[in-house]
């Protein structure tokens, strides 16, 4: 999409207007019959509040020009950075099913700045599709919108490029998540890490079945025996900060497809599970955008990449295996895969990275999505500052995180085992659960656990989302690492 600073409509033909309203219904521009036809439609209830209202019409004009879209866009009283988001991006699929080609918004007055980069994304993650497998796909003509602005060149460039980079971070996750199990292998997603890696001055290693075994990782493989796919342990890591002891490790689960194992999933629920590695493909492309901004920290991304099928050769309930820092798992559950994988990803974070703070991403539990549905992404931590700052990274990332509890007296003994040091899979409070069993594995880190299990993936083409991928928690994880970079010393 092109995106046109304008300071005048003389150079800009336009054929679909972006209009806002407020609560009080004050339109943002007002060009021939806007104001009667936005009364209009308000007499019909069509508009109004936040309701996002697009039509067609053949005798709308500007200086002659005829324009043939109006889209009203309402902007709630005290909007936040997501509701702008999800404002824009909804407006985009009105004007696309308008078929309108060049988009004109204004954005006027002093509080520019707050909301015209989430309307940038909202815009450019509304026009995300995933097309690639349609073997009679049409080429759709580039869209491109004019933003008519008092705003200064370079401060304009800054919220483009800023909007640019996120909505690439969040398209890129989509796409990993979107290909199917067939193509994104674990060794299909080192690739693409590789890749990333490559455009961005990040060094990155992939550690093989037999170097993983070499560091006692036998939870992570445990969890791949099943599978032909050769398990890949993927490391990336940047250093924008060489001098610093400290370094953020991000650790995302990287199930290319997760079956259940013996505990094998029913059919229903075997479908998407092509995108078990949300985590993983949300932690990759953040890392990208974290790299390409050149932030001042160091960073460390850590990726668990396997299947968990079922063979002659899979993991089977009752197995007992010890984990790289040394614990000894009880498999309850061969469906409680995903927090072994992540168990040994951390620990080497940990011991082998340096990792000082550890924030893992992960598919990882129904019961998450049962409580929080998919629009939510659910949180715990063992700390409030550092729970702190990742509200805020949210809010300025425009994701909804809520925190759950790890409940430290009334379920400490949900992973209790009678035969090892913990068992993978409690019998209650599957969330708080799966949380618990990670923590068991942060040695005393600052620690968070994002469950995006019902957050990743979206079954509507709304507002900021198509079907399928949302990359949720990718913007999140670059706003939080912006927001833990200090301050360099001035000497």
């Amino acid at each position: 999409m092109q995106i046109q600073r304008l300071v005048d409509l003389e150079d800009y033909e336009f054929d679909t207007l972006l209009v806002t309203y407020n609560h009080k219904n004050r339109l943002s521009i007002e060009l021939g019959k806007v104001s009667e036809i936005f009364k209009a439609l308000q007499e019909d209830d069509l508009v109004g509040g936040s309701k996002v209202y697009g039509l067609r019409g053949k005798d709308f004009s500007y200086q002659g020009q005829p324009y043939y879209n109006l889209i009203f866009i309402g902007i709630p009283e005290h909007a936040t950075p997501r509701r702008f988001q999800l404002q824009f991006g909804a407006a985009l699929k009105e004007a696309k099913k308008l078929k309108g080609k060049n988009l004109l918004m204004t954005a006027i007055g002093d509080d520019v700045s707050f909301w015209l980069s989430s309307a940038m994304r909202g815009i450019l993650l509304g026009d995300y599709t995933f097309d690639k497998y349609h073997s009679d796909k049409k080429e759709a003509p580039e869209l491109k919108l004019g933003i008519l602005t008092g705003m200064d060149q370079a401060s304009f460039k800054k919220e483009e490029q800023y909007s640019r980079m996120m909505a690439k971070a969040v398209t890129t996750a989509r796409d990993l998540v979107n290909e199917p199990a067939n193509v994104m292998t674990p060794a299909a997603l080192a690739n693409t890490a590789k890749e990333i890696s490559e455009k961005n001055n990040i060094k990155c290693t992939v550690l093989g079945k037999d170097e993983c075994a070499a560091l006692g990782m036998n939870a992570f493989l445990a969890v791949a025996k099943g599978s032909k796919q050769a398990p890949q342990m993927i490391v990336m890591e940047y250093n924008g900060r060489v001098t610093d002891d400290e370094k953020i490790a991000l650790i995302g689960k990287g199930l290319c497809f997760d079956a259940g194992g013996y505990n094998l999933k029913p059919s229903a629920s075997m479908k998407g599970m092509h995108g078990d590695m949300g985590g993983a493909a949300a932690v990759i492309a953040a890392m990208g955008a974290i790299a390409e901004a050149k932030l001042g920290i160091n960073v460390t991304a850590v990726v668990p990449a396997c299947e968990n099928l079922v063979s002659g050769k899979s993991m089977k309930p009752g197995d007992i295996v010890k984990s790289m820092n040394g614990q000894f798992i009880e498999v309850v559950n061969t469906d409680a895969e995903g927090r072994m994988a992540l168990a040994d990803a951390i620990t080497y974070a940990i011991r082998e990275c340096g990792a000082t703070t550890v924030i893992d991403v992960a598919t990882l539990t129904g019961a998450c999505q049962v409580a929080l549905g998919d629009r939510y992404t659910g949180v715990f931590s063992n700390s409030d500052d550092l729970t702190a700052k990742l509200v805020q990274a949210s809010i300025l990332a425009g994701e909804n995180i809520w925190r759950l509890p790890l409940g430290d007296d009334e379920y400490k003994d949900l992973n209790s085992s009678s035969v090892a040091d913990i068992a993978n899979c409690g019998t209650q409070c599957g969330a708080i659960a799966a949380a618990r069993f990670l923590h068991s594995f942060v040695e005393k880190k600052p620690w968070i656990h994002m469950d995006i299990a019902g957050s990743s993936e979206s079954s509507a083409d709304k507002e900021i989302y198509a079907e399928g991928g949302t990359g949720v928690a990718a913007m999140t994880l670059y706003e939080m690492v912006k927001l833990m970079e200090k301050p360099y010393k001035s000497y």
